[in-house]
Protein backbone atom coordinates (compact mmCIF):
# COMPACT_ATOMS: atom_id res chain seq x y z
CA UNK A 1 0.00 0.00 0.00
CA UNK A 2 2.91 2.67 0.60
CA UNK A 3 4.42 1.62 -2.31
CA UNK A 4 1.55 2.44 -4.30
CA UNK A 5 1.04 5.42 -2.52
CA UNK A 6 4.76 6.54 -3.48
CA UNK A 7 4.43 6.18 -7.50
CA UNK A 8 0.96 7.83 -7.09
CA UNK A 9 2.93 10.69 -5.17
CA UNK A 10 5.65 10.03 -8.08
CA UNK A 11 3.10 10.86 -11.18
CA UNK A 12 2.70 13.71 -9.86
CA UNK A 13 -0.93 13.64 -8.00
CA UNK A 14 -1.29 15.39 -4.61
CA UNK A 15 -1.84 13.20 -1.39
CA UNK A 16 -2.03 14.35 1.92
CA UNK A 17 -2.62 12.13 5.45
CA UNK A 18 -4.16 12.46 8.51
CA UNK A 19 -3.08 10.01 11.37
CA UNK A 20 -5.62 8.95 14.08
CA UNK A 21 -8.53 5.83 13.76
CA UNK A 22 -10.07 8.23 11.26
CA UNK A 23 -7.12 9.09 9.22
CA UNK A 24 -5.72 7.67 5.88
CA UNK A 25 -4.53 9.29 2.61
CA UNK A 26 -6.28 11.13 0.44
CA UNK A 27 -6.46 13.15 -2.74
CA UNK A 28 -6.29 16.70 -3.05
CA UNK A 29 -8.93 16.94 -5.62
CA UNK A 30 -9.19 20.37 -6.38
CA UNK A 31 -5.74 20.26 -7.47
CA UNK A 32 -5.62 18.04 -9.97
CA UNK A 33 -7.61 18.66 -13.40
CA UNK A 34 -10.02 16.46 -14.39
CA UNK A 35 -9.49 13.78 -17.41
CA UNK A 36 -9.17 15.34 -20.89
CA UNK A 37 -9.54 14.26 -23.95
CA UNK A 38 -6.84 14.54 -27.00
CA UNK A 39 -7.08 13.47 -30.67
CA UNK A 40 -3.74 12.08 -31.92
CA UNK A 41 -2.50 15.67 -33.50
CA UNK A 42 -3.00 17.66 -30.61
CA UNK A 43 -1.20 14.87 -28.31
CA UNK A 44 1.60 15.27 -30.44
CA UNK A 45 1.64 19.33 -30.49
CA UNK A 46 1.38 18.95 -26.54
CA UNK A 47 4.37 16.84 -26.07
CA UNK A 48 6.49 18.33 -28.92
CA UNK A 49 6.00 21.61 -27.04
CA UNK A 50 6.97 20.52 -23.67
CA UNK A 51 9.55 19.08 -25.37
CA UNK A 52 10.70 22.26 -26.96
CA UNK A 53 11.91 23.50 -23.52
CA UNK A 54 14.60 20.41 -22.77
CA UNK A 55 17.49 22.93 -24.00
CA UNK A 56 16.79 25.30 -21.29
CA UNK A 57 19.14 24.99 -18.25
CA UNK A 58 16.64 27.10 -15.75
CA UNK A 59 12.95 27.20 -16.24
CA UNK A 60 10.28 29.01 -13.59
CA UNK A 61 9.08 25.55 -13.52
CA UNK A 62 11.46 22.79 -14.47
CA UNK A 63 10.57 19.72 -12.24
CA UNK A 64 7.03 20.34 -13.26
CA UNK A 65 7.86 20.55 -16.72
CA UNK A 66 9.80 17.22 -16.61
CA UNK A 67 6.63 15.64 -14.23
CA UNK A 68 4.54 16.20 -17.04
CA UNK A 69 6.19 14.71 -20.11
CA UNK A 70 6.94 11.22 -17.60
CA UNK A 71 2.78 11.21 -16.90
CA UNK A 72 1.99 12.32 -20.98
CA UNK A 73 4.21 9.26 -22.19
CA UNK A 74 2.73 7.10 -19.69
CA UNK A 75 -0.85 7.21 -21.03
CA UNK A 76 -0.20 7.41 -24.33
CA UNK A 77 -1.47 4.13 -26.37
CA UNK A 78 1.57 1.97 -27.81
CA UNK A 79 0.76 3.21 -31.47
CA UNK A 80 0.91 6.66 -30.43
CA UNK A 81 4.12 6.32 -28.61
CA UNK A 82 5.76 4.74 -31.44
CA UNK A 83 4.93 7.68 -33.95
CA UNK A 84 6.02 10.50 -31.29
CA UNK A 85 9.41 8.23 -31.00
CA UNK A 86 9.92 7.88 -34.49
CA UNK A 87 8.75 11.97 -34.79
CA UNK A 88 11.44 12.56 -32.52
CA UNK A 89 14.03 11.70 -34.89
CA UNK A 90 12.69 13.96 -37.74
CA UNK A 91 11.54 16.61 -35.67
CA UNK A 92 13.43 18.98 -33.52
CA UNK A 93 12.88 22.20 -31.76
CA UNK A 94 16.10 23.87 -31.18
CA UNK A 95 16.83 26.56 -28.60
CA UNK A 96 20.79 27.45 -28.56
CA UNK A 97 21.69 25.49 -25.20
CA UNK A 98 23.26 28.25 -22.43
CA UNK A 99 25.18 27.87 -19.78
CA UNK A 100 24.86 31.05 -17.96
CA UNK A 101 22.73 30.31 -14.05
CA UNK A 102 19.59 32.22 -13.61
CA UNK A 103 18.88 30.84 -10.11
CA UNK A 104 15.85 33.65 -9.67
CA UNK A 105 13.73 32.96 -12.31
CA UNK A 106 10.91 31.94 -10.30
CA UNK A 107 11.61 34.77 -7.91
CA UNK A 108 11.00 36.84 -10.40
CA UNK A 109 7.90 35.42 -12.05
CA UNK A 110 6.24 34.94 -8.58
CA UNK A 111 7.04 38.80 -8.13
CA UNK A 112 5.46 39.71 -11.51
CA UNK A 113 2.19 37.82 -10.98
CA UNK A 114 2.44 39.02 -6.91
CA UNK A 115 3.06 42.59 -8.17
CA UNK A 116 5.82 42.99 -5.61
CA UNK A 117 8.61 45.65 -5.78
CA UNK A 118 12.07 43.57 -5.27
CA UNK A 119 15.37 45.10 -5.14
CA UNK A 120 18.24 43.27 -7.53
CA UNK A 121 21.92 44.19 -7.66
CA UNK A 122 22.18 45.46 -11.20
CA UNK A 123 25.93 44.59 -12.45
CA UNK A 124 26.43 47.01 -15.50
CA UNK A 125 29.71 48.89 -15.62
CA UNK A 126 29.36 49.32 -11.64
CA UNK A 127 27.04 47.39 -9.16
CA UNK A 128 24.05 49.09 -8.23
CA UNK A 129 20.90 48.11 -5.62
CA UNK A 130 18.11 48.60 -7.47
CA UNK A 131 14.25 48.52 -6.87
CA UNK A 132 12.18 46.99 -9.67
CA UNK A 133 8.61 46.19 -10.04
CA UNK A 134 8.89 43.15 -12.24
CA UNK A 135 6.39 43.34 -14.92
CA UNK A 136 7.47 39.93 -16.73
CA UNK A 137 9.82 37.37 -18.43
CA UNK A 138 11.24 37.15 -21.64
CA UNK A 139 12.68 34.27 -23.23
CA UNK A 140 14.80 34.66 -26.55
CA UNK A 141 17.36 32.57 -28.36
CA UNK A 142 17.77 30.45 -25.18
CA UNK A 143 18.21 33.36 -22.56
CA UNK A 144 15.79 34.87 -19.83
CA UNK A 145 15.25 38.53 -19.68
CA UNK A 146 13.12 40.33 -17.46
CA UNK A 147 10.45 43.02 -17.85
CA UNK A 148 10.75 45.78 -15.49
CA UNK A 149 10.06 49.06 -13.89
CA UNK A 150 12.84 50.72 -12.62
CA UNK A 151 12.35 52.78 -9.62
CA UNK A 152 15.81 54.58 -9.75
CA UNK A 153 14.38 57.84 -11.24
CA UNK A 154 11.73 57.75 -7.77
CA UNK A 155 12.42 60.51 -5.10
CA UNK A 156 14.18 59.70 -2.49
CA UNK A 157 12.05 61.34 0.08
CA UNK A 158 8.98 58.74 -0.78
CA UNK A 159 8.80 55.87 1.12
CA UNK A 160 9.25 52.28 -0.35
CA UNK A 161 7.99 49.13 0.37
CA UNK A 162 10.57 46.54 0.00
CA UNK A 163 8.93 43.34 0.36
CA UNK A 164 11.20 40.73 -2.25
CA UNK A 165 13.90 39.68 -1.16
CA UNK A 166 17.80 40.25 -2.70
CA UNK A 167 18.36 39.34 -5.96
CA UNK A 168 20.39 39.20 -8.88
CA UNK A 169 18.57 39.98 -12.25
CA UNK A 170 18.61 42.05 -15.39
CA UNK A 171 16.59 44.62 -16.36
CA UNK A 172 15.52 44.41 -19.80
CA UNK A 173 13.28 48.11 -20.01
CA UNK A 174 12.77 51.34 -18.24
CA UNK A 175 9.39 52.01 -19.63
CA UNK A 176 10.16 56.01 -18.82
CA UNK A 177 13.75 56.09 -21.03
CA UNK A 178 13.67 58.22 -23.88
CA UNK A 179 14.00 56.03 -26.95
CA UNK A 180 17.19 56.21 -29.17
CA UNK A 181 17.06 56.51 -32.65
CA UNK A 182 18.79 53.50 -34.40
CA UNK A 183 20.59 53.92 -37.67
CA UNK A 184 23.05 51.45 -39.53
CA UNK A 185 24.03 51.04 -43.09
CA UNK A 186 25.29 47.27 -43.62
CA UNK A 187 26.42 45.43 -46.45
CA UNK A 188 25.41 42.28 -48.05
CA UNK A 189 27.22 40.49 -45.48
CA UNK A 190 25.60 42.63 -42.41
CA UNK A 191 22.31 41.89 -43.62
CA UNK A 192 22.56 37.99 -43.83
CA UNK A 193 23.92 38.41 -40.37
CA UNK A 194 21.75 41.28 -39.00
CA UNK A 195 18.70 38.16 -39.73
CA UNK A 196 19.54 36.08 -37.82
CA UNK A 197 18.22 38.33 -34.79
CA UNK A 198 14.85 38.53 -33.89
CA UNK A 199 14.94 41.74 -32.64
CA UNK A 200 17.09 43.80 -35.89
CA UNK A 201 15.59 41.58 -38.60
CA UNK A 202 12.17 43.36 -38.34
CA UNK A 203 13.82 46.59 -39.08
CA UNK A 204 15.89 45.45 -42.20
CA UNK A 205 15.27 47.19 -45.63
CA UNK A 206 17.00 45.06 -47.85
CA UNK A 207 18.43 47.46 -51.52
CA UNK A 208 18.50 45.39 -54.90
CA UNK A 209 21.95 45.07 -54.58
CA UNK A 210 21.64 42.62 -51.37
CA UNK A 211 23.09 45.82 -49.23
CA UNK A 212 20.88 47.48 -46.40
CA UNK A 213 19.95 49.71 -43.95
CA UNK A 214 18.51 49.82 -40.12
CA UNK A 215 15.95 52.57 -38.86
CA UNK A 216 14.72 51.48 -35.42
CA UNK A 217 13.91 52.79 -32.09
CA UNK A 218 15.98 51.42 -28.82
CA UNK A 219 16.31 51.78 -25.38
CA UNK A 220 19.06 53.42 -23.96
CA UNK A 221 19.50 50.31 -21.69
CA UNK A 222 20.31 48.30 -25.13
CA UNK A 223 23.10 50.42 -25.74
CA UNK A 224 25.94 47.76 -23.92
CA UNK A 225 24.34 45.20 -26.43
CA UNK A 226 24.16 47.14 -29.43
CA UNK A 227 27.78 48.26 -29.14
CA UNK A 228 29.07 44.85 -28.89
CA UNK A 229 26.58 43.56 -31.29
CA UNK A 230 27.66 45.54 -34.32
CA UNK A 231 30.77 46.07 -33.37
CA UNK A 232 31.65 41.96 -33.86
CA UNK A 233 30.08 42.55 -37.60
CA UNK A 234 33.31 44.87 -38.56
CA UNK A 235 33.09 46.43 -41.75
CA UNK A 236 29.78 45.35 -42.99
CA UNK A 237 27.88 47.40 -40.21
CA UNK A 238 28.27 51.07 -39.96
CA UNK A 239 26.20 52.81 -37.10
CA UNK A 240 25.49 56.46 -38.59
CA UNK A 241 23.31 57.03 -35.24
CA UNK A 242 22.79 57.81 -32.22
CA UNK A 243 26.57 59.23 -31.68
CA UNK A 244 26.75 57.91 -27.85
CA UNK A 245 26.85 53.74 -29.59
CA UNK A 246 29.56 55.38 -32.59
CA UNK A 247 31.40 56.90 -29.59
CA UNK A 248 31.36 54.01 -27.41
CA UNK A 249 32.49 51.67 -30.34
CA UNK A 250 35.29 54.12 -30.93
CA UNK A 251 36.63 53.78 -27.59
CA UNK A 252 36.41 49.98 -27.93
CA UNK A 253 38.13 50.15 -30.84
CA UNK A 254 41.20 52.40 -29.36
CA UNK A 255 41.79 50.01 -26.61
CA UNK A 256 41.73 47.08 -28.92
CA UNK A 257 44.43 49.01 -31.22
CA UNK A 258 46.33 49.88 -27.91
CA UNK A 259 45.63 45.85 -26.55
CA UNK A 260 47.40 44.23 -30.10
CA UNK A 261 49.49 47.06 -31.32
CA UNK A 262 52.66 44.99 -29.90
Amino acid sequence: MIRDFGELSELGIPLYSEVGPHGGYRVLREKVLPPISFSEHEAMALFFAAQSLQNYKSLPFNNEVQSALRKFFHYLSSDLERKIECMQQRLTFWVPPHELDVPYLKDLLEAALEQRIIQICYEASAAQERLIQPLGLDTMNGLWYCRAYCFRAVDQSQKVDLTGENIQGWIMRNDEETPLELKVLLSPEGVRRCQSDVWLSQYIKVNEDGSGTIHAQMATSYTPWVVSFFLSLGTDAHVTHPPQVRDQIRTKLQAMTAQYGD
